[in-house]
């Protein structure tokens, strides 16, 4: 790359200089600018690869990351057709088996990035950005609600807030 200064300096001689020095710095400050245009095109081509390898990347690695969840539930999910056949055939279902494998789907999803909000049946400071009314009452920032359903957050951004009401003591 050509520096400012002798470019400057380059075309205020042009601009003052003599015909033929005059008319060779034009020359050459055409060659110099023709350079550039071809190393700005180069580089905007590049950028543009650049770009899209990134957003391959990152398609890549999402796609990987579901990959890796599916996996991980392929064993839960088994247990539950299981369980889902042995109901259909004999009728009976264990409540606890099959809380055993809503837990086993939690907990691949919080190894994911999904954090729960709220315990349901415990009270927590009311926060409008973490909880809503399911009630109609309308508490103050941090009064206390009873959660009714858990809201989640995933990888910090709120997907569901935390469903409340008052507390019996309101």
């Amino acid at each position: 790359m050509i520096e400012k200064k002798g470019f400057l300096q380059r075309l205020l001689a042009a601009l003052k200089g003599n015909d033929r020095i005059e008319a060779q710095a034009i020359a050459t400050l055409r060659v110099e600018l023709a350079e550039r245009d071809k190393e700005i095109a180069r580089l905007k081509k590049e950028y543009a690869l650049l770009r899209e390898q990134s957003k391959a990347q990152v398609e890549r690695a999402g796609g990987e990351a579901l990959e890796g969840i599916v996996s991980q539930c392929a064993a839960p999910l088994a247990t539950l057709s299981a369980m889902q056949a042995r109901h259909a055939e004999k009728g009976d279902l264990n409540p606890a088996d099959l809380l055993q494998v809503a837990s086993s789907f939690r907990k691949i999803l919080a190894e994911g990035g999904l954090e729960q909000i709220g315990v349901v049946g415990e009270t927590q400071p009311y926060d409008p950005a973490l909880n809503q009314m399911l009630d109609g009452s309308r508490p103050q920032p941090g009064e206390p609600v009873l959660i009714r359903f858990a809201g989640f957050r995933f990888n910090g951004k709120l997907v569901a807030k935390a469903q409340a009401g008052a507390t019996k003591s309101r």
